[in-house]
C-alpha cells in the first residue's frame, strides 16, 4: 500500500490549481489533495474503476453536490474519463509513478520472499542430511 504521494514544487503556481480555486473556492487544494491521497491508497494506477460522482466527492471530502466537484476537477483538467468511461486522474502515471507501480513492487517483493524461503528450506534440508 502506498504511504505517500509526490507533489511537485511547481504545483504552487500551477494554472490548473488556480483554475480549480476559481471554480470551487479557497479549499480547492484540500479537496484535490484528499482525492489524490485516496486514489494512491485505493486505486494506485490512477483509474477509478467503478467510481461515480459520489465516490469522487467522498474521496475528496467535498461537502457539496458531487457533480459540482467532479465538473470542477474535469474543467480544471485534474480528472478525465478514459476510453472505457472510467474516471482517471490526468497523467497520474507520469506524476505518481511510485504510487502507480505499488502493485508491481508488492508482487515482486512477494515473489522474492517466496524464493528466499524456498532457498532456506532447501538449504536447511541439505544441512540435516
Amino acid at each position: 500500500m502506498n504511504t505517500d504521494i509526490r507533489v511537485e514544487t511547481s504545483f504552487k503556481g500551477h494554472r490548473k490549481r488556480k483554475r480549480l480555486e476559481r471554480l470551487i473556492g479557497d479549499k480547492s487544494d484540500s479537496y484535490l489533495i484528499d482525492l489524490w491521497l485516496t486514489v494512491a491508497m485505493d486505486c494506485p494506477e490512477g483509474i477509478l474503476v467503478g467510481w461515480d460522482e459520489i465516490d469522487i466527492a467522498v474521496a475528496a471530502n467535498w461537502p457539496g453536490e458531487p457533480q459540482v466537484i467532479v465538473d470542477a476537477f474535469i474543467n480544471s483538467k485534474w480528472l478525465e474519463k478514459n476510453a472505457d468511461g472510467d474516471y482517471c486522474v490526468h497523467d497520474w502515471d507520469e506524476h505518481q509513478g511510485w504510487a502507480c507501480k505499488a502493485k508491481i513492487r508488492s508482487n515482486a517483493a512477494k515473489k522474492a520472499a517466496e524464493i528466499r524461503w524456498e532457498n532456506k528450506r532447501i538449504s536447511d534440508g541439505m544441512k540435516k542430511a
